[in-house]
């Protein structure tokens, strides 16, 4: 890596750590509003039944269910979202009622118990609806104004990463094409990755062809285009060895011509993740 790419790396670490505090901000605001708005709805609603509460299970639900038993809900009051985000809109517009349609096997008084919770809880929305509406709509105007106070800085923010990560790749591409063109690059064996784990780069000169074990490769030459390369490649290989009748690692050095540099590329960049670049 080049000096030069290495400043820039710096940089673009600082613009990325730039945007994260703004979106941890925004984040924060944002389960601000909904915990805001959460228990905003739970105010609302109660029963005169200590056997049964009222729930806000998030910041557009409450729910009704016995003490002992939060997940079986009885009666919900929903709001309903529509999806604008027209600065002139309300987020909310209207609710809706939820039944479970209970089934009683006992005729006795716990009947006429959950009866009587059901139509405290409904009459607590017919009550409040408009005003649970209202005051939801408020609080959620109120930290879409915060957050968009961040809007032209993260904007900023994503055009100056998105400049700087192409600044970086132009560079590497150009430091990449210049050692393939003098020195070459050299790769070791893979210590990571489930399938290259031992093993060295292979690369796919032709359709049917594909030269693995590479230890080294270089452009001799390139089209006009660029798009392709005559490559010279070393691979390690074995030959016979009549003397001690087993294999001997050897180096096998061949050119390959009009090999697609978008291959050779994506061998690199496989190289680098792999960490079989030297």
């Amino acid at each position: 890596m080049s000096k030069r790419v290495e400043i820039l790396n710096i940089r673009l670490d600082q613009l990325r750590s730039e945007k994260d505090k703004l979106d941890t901000r925004t984040h924060k605001l944002r389960m601000r509003k909904q915990n805001e708005q959460k228990l905003l709805l739970g105010s609302y609603f109660s029963v005169s039944d200590d056997k049964f509460e009222c729930t806000a299970t998030s910041d557009t639900r409450v729910t009704l269910h016995y003490e002992k038993d939060s997940y079986g809900t009885i009666v919900a009051y929903e709001l309903k979202d529509n999806w604008s985000r027209d600065e002139m809109c309300d987020v909310v517009e209207s609710s809706r009622i939820y039944h479970n349609g209970s089934t009683y096997d006992s005729m006795d008084e716990s009947m006429l118990d959950q009866s009587q919770a059901r139509f405290e809880f409904m009459q607590c929305a017919v009550d409040h609806n408009d005003d649970i509406i209202a005051a939801w709509n408020t609080i959620e105007k109120k930290y879409d104004k915060l957050m968009r106070t961040f809007d032209d800085s993260r904007s900023a923010l994503i055009k100056s990463i998105n400049e700087q990560s192409r600044d970086i790749d132009n560079l590497e591409k150009q430091t990449l094409n210049e050692l393939l063109t003098t020195k070459g690059v050299k790769f070791v064996k893979s210590e990571d990755g489930k399938w290259s784990r031992g093993r060295l780069p292979e690369l796919d000169v032709r359709y049917d062809w594909t030269v693995s074990r590479i230890k080294s490769l270089r452009v001799l030459r390139t089209t006009t285009s660029g798009k392709s390369a005559d490559l010279e490649i070393t691979q390690k290989s074995q030959r016979w060895d009549d003397k001690t009748e087993s294999y001997v690692e050897t180096d096998l050095t061949d050119t390959y011509k009009s090999v697609r540099m978008e291959k050779v590329e994506s061998l690199i960049r496989r190289a680098k993740i792999n960490k079989q670049l030297v």
